[in-house]
């Protein structure tokens, strides 16, 4: 049986695949699907500038925050946040983070697909979250979802073989 959030991803995802829209799910969400025992208390949807305002007219009765570019010291993106079956998401398009006064894109680059009640989701690696929190200095987070990684996934990283867009 899914998770109530799961059944509203299932529905957010076919609704983009059907429109044909690129995006990835990340964070908790992403790493519940590949089996890490976390909480999921929203679902993070990565996506470009453009595709962000398209997610936001595909879902326009859902909308809670409209897309908009949005700034902290910490991070800038076009950012809006939607609920679907009572699940918040939030869609980030064009995520970049500050760092030494100037904004670098963060986003991940790795992507898998999972298959979700018969609906392919899109997703990161575990292993880029994995470094995405080490990053953030979430350590715990971090040794939490390591027995989840693909060994070979993880050193392709940190080694450059496959760059990460978290780092």
């Amino acid at each position: 049986m899914m998770a109530h959030w799961q059944n509203a991803l299932r529905t957010f995802a076919e609704r983009l695949n059907m429109a044909g829209l690129p995006y990835k799910v990340v964070g908790s969400a992403a790493l519940a699907l590949h089996g890490v025992p976390v909480s999921v208390q929203d679902v993070d949807v990565e996506t470009d500038e453009g595709t962000v305002y398209r997610i936001q007219r595909l879902f326009s009765e859902h909308m809670l925050a409209p897309v908009q570019l949005l700034a902290t010291a910490e991070y800038r993106s076009h950012f809006g946040r939607l609920s679907l079956q009572g699940v918040t998401f939030e869609v980030m398009g064009d995520l970049h983070r500050g760092e030494n006064g100037i904004w670098v894109p963060t986003y991940t680059r790795t992507i898998t697909h999972v298959h979700l009640d018969g609906v392919i989701v899109p997703t990161s690696w575990p292993e880029e979250e994995v470094l995405a929190y080490i990053r953030r200095g979430r350590l715990d987070r971090a040794a939490l979802c390591l027995p989840y990684c693909q060994q070979e996934r993880l050193v392709a990283l940190i080694r450059g073989i496959v760059r990460p867009g978290v780092l």
